[in-house]
């Protein structure tokens, strides 16, 4: 069981496959487990690093403040404890803005960007509805169980037809979801360091090979978000993905990964 110690904390990660190092990061509340859909396609070609954020899974959770910029510093340490120089570099939602900052502060670390339903926050940010954002902020002091909070937050994370017509599949992402629940203090320390994230001055400043993706029914992180990135991230290649919502890894897995390969095949 990799764990390697980095900035004060234990930090759990997994290495899948051979070939050029892929580094993914997870999002808000996630463990590395969630990547489950993704793994085995993008492992077939490279050399798959995978991790557990500060304050999930198997990962230090220290009651402290925590920032993007810290939590792209344990993103470093996980590079260092794998023993890669650089790496291709896929983040989604809170995992892409960790990206993002990973790509300003260390250039030479990053082979290529993926920044997939994620923002660079800051002044143009296109908020989520207030009922989305009041269910995000209460999921801390909620006395709803795991698996239950799992499937009250599911309609701002799936696409209402997905969520129709695929329970199944939403079931699985909801068992991998809580092997590990989260805590309430650890998600709070993370949604606040997401609340904080503006690279929206910097990211024009982004050197490596970007490819964005986004869902246009996304709730959580409107779709403008992904534009703006964008536009604004020198010769990026965007990918809308059609009626998906957030969790778009579940609802276009084999599209995404099959655009993330042919991106990657060029870098």
């Amino acid at each position: 069981m990799p764990i390697t110690n980095a900035n004060g904390i234990d930090l759990y990660y997994e290495v899948h496959g051979e070939g050029e190092p892929l580094l993914l990061i997870m999002g808000l509340s996630l463990t590395s487990k969630s990547w489950f859909r993704t793994i085995p396609a993008l492992s077939e070609n490279y050399q798959v690093i995978v991790f557990d954020n500060r304050g999930v899974g198997l990962s230090g959770k220290p009651n402290t403040p925590y920032s993007i910029e810290l939590m792209a510093e344990d993103t470093r340490a996980v590079l260092d404890a794998a023993g890669v120089d650089s790496a291709h570099v896929y983040g989604i939602s809170m995992g892409g803005m960790i990206a993002q900052r990973l790509a300003l502060k260390y250039p030479d670390r990053i082979r290529s960007l993926i920044l997939g339903c994620t923002t660079s926050g800051g002044i143009n940010h296109v908020q989520p509805s207030a009922d989305v954002s009041m269910l995000m902020l209460s999921r801390a002091s909620s006395p709803a169980s795991p698996e239950e909070m799992a499937w009250a937050t599911a309609p701002i994370l799936y696409s209402q037809s997905f969520l129709e017509n695929h329970k199944d599949l939403v079931a699985e992402d909801v068992e991998r979801r809580i092997e590990i629940p989260v805590l309430p203090y650890a998600y709070m320390l993370q949604l606040q360091a997401c609340l904080a994230h503006d690279t929206y001055e910097e990211i024009d400043q982004i050197k490596s090979p970007t490819l964005v993706l986004h869902g246009d029914a996304d709730r959580l992180v409107p779709y403008e978000n992904g534009v703006t990135l964008a536009e604004k991230i020198p010769n990026a290649e965007f990918l809308t993905i059609q009626g998906a919502g957030h969790i778009y890894v579940t609802e276009a897995n084999d599209l995404v990964n099959a655009k993330v390969l042919e991106f990657l095949k060029y870098q």
